[in-house]
């Protein structure tokens, strides 16, 4: 008797599409099927490492962050100041772990911006403006819903 193989379920759409949008705004690429297929596999131990189940502000983050890379951007932004334990921080740096050693992806991931000078300093400037926009827009989107989930917590 030839003994059953158990092959690994396909990840859940949702799953498919979070890992997309994610890697595509950690990367600007698409992710493979290895790269989904460990996220998939670690994702599912998360609330175990984290500890505690998902909030409802968790959810609303990991909501927004799946629309796409703008609302990624909005919600990495505010979630890295104001809520560095969210769901969302703890996705995104698993995701960022397995692009970095990925075969796909880890070049994109460790290469370094070369160039000279003045280029890396305009650069640099670029990316502050964009990163503090994005704060202000962010903050003014979800710091009321922030609130309202620690002002909803019950006491311990």
């Amino acid at each position: 008797m030839i003994p059953a193989v158990s092959l690994p379920l396909p990840p859940p759409r949702e799953v498919v599409t979070e890992c997309q949008t994610l890697a595509r705004y950690l990367t600007g690429m698409e992710p493979s099927a290895y790269i989904l297929e460990k996220y998939h596999a670690c994702s599912a131990g998360l609330q175990a490492m984290r500890g505690s189940s998902p909030t409802w502000f968790d959810n609303a983050l990991m909501s927004l962050a799946r629309r796409g890379s703008f609302g990624t951007a909005l919600v990495d932004t505010y979630a890295r100041w104001f809520a560095p334990r969210s769901l969302v921080r703890y996705k995104l740096t698993l995701l960022l772990a397995i692009l970095e050693n990925s075969p796909d992806s880890h070049v994109r991931v460790t290469a370094a911006t070369t160039g000279d000078r003045w280029t890396l300093v305009r650069q640099l400037i670029l990316v502050g403006l964009r990163e503090t926009a994005a704060l202000v827009v962010a903050t003014i989107i979800l710091g009321p819903l922030h609130a309202c989930a620690a002002l909803s917590r019950k006491p311990r």
